[in-house]
């Protein structure tokens, strides 16, 4: 009898040893688990810190000239404006070995007419314009379109209908020599009569050559890819291209060397 009460006393610490060793365990994975992040949120988590990333400006820069650099794009940021297309303007200007203060004004000004655009098209009653339609703004905003005539044109387009298409052939028409006011009422006809993107595309012929590279397996030079072009082509020529293209109007000549 004294034998069976031993071995029972020795019995059930084990017992309770093995339930707390088990229990502790499972909060330890359950810890674990907690402490590391699914493949998704990391994902997420990381294109949020890569989308707040502040941007740096070139090491050759002043102080003061980092500072409002660095300043104009964490506002255009706050603004919820893309900062590629200042991004490009310095890459430009880097480039070229342009002057720090030419620089910023050459990337100021992009940013100026994005917040135009913006505006424009907050006006117009589209409460939230993409970022590739803002851009395509600023491009058009040099190329000589005024904030009234892009938001005439965001009113009477379909809210639910992206510009961008629409921006980017009134941008190559005008850079073919096509005077402004007639390529907006090219484009403009074409959005009234609710005709396709295609439809649009085909009012410029850099878009119907395009789109018959396309068809030939080569990349068209149409929308994004007609402003890389554009860029490409400006700078094999020596020239400093705006925001997708050829710098005109009132940014032309801000860049330049010191």
């Amino acid at each position: 009898m004294k034998s069976f009460t031993f071995a029972a006393v020795l019995l059930v610490p084990a017992v309770l040893v093995a339930q707390v060793g088990a229990k502790g365990k499972a909060e330890v994975q359950s810890t674990v688990k907690a402490a590391v992040p699914a493949p998704q949120a990391s994902a997420e988590a990381r294109a949020h810190a890569n989308a707040n990333a502040a941007f740096n400006a070139p090491e050759r820069f002043s102080a003061s000239g980092k500072a409002r650099l660095e300043a104009a794009f964490a506002a255009a940021r706050a603004r919820g404006l893309p900062e590629e297309p200042m991004a490009r303007r310095v890459a430009e200007g880097e480039a070229k070995g342009a002057a720090e203060a030419d620089i910023i004004a050459a990337a100021s000004e992009v940013k100026a007419q994005m917040e135009i655009t913006q505006e424009a098209m907050l006006a117009a009653g589209r409460t939230h314009p993409s970022g590739d339609e803002i851009s395509r703004g600023a491009m058009l905003m040099a190329h000589g379109v005024t904030s009234t005539q892009i938001e005439t044109m965001a009113r009477r387009t379909p809210s639910n209908r992206s510009l961008v298409v629409a921006f980017d052939v009134v941008s190559q028409l005008s850079a073919q020599g096509m005077p402004v006011g007639q390529a907006l009422s090219r484009v403009q006809a074409k959005l009234d009569a609710r005709a396709s993107d295609a439809a649009i595309r085909a009012l410029s012929p850099s878009a119907t050559l395009g789109a018959g590279a396309a068809a030939n397996g080569r990349v068209p030079a149409v929308g994004a890819n007609a402003a890389a072009q554009g860029t490409a082509n400006a700078a094999a020529k020596g020239a400093v291209p705006g925001v997708a293209g050829s710098v005109t109007g009132a940014v032309t000549g801000v860049i330049k060397k010191p």
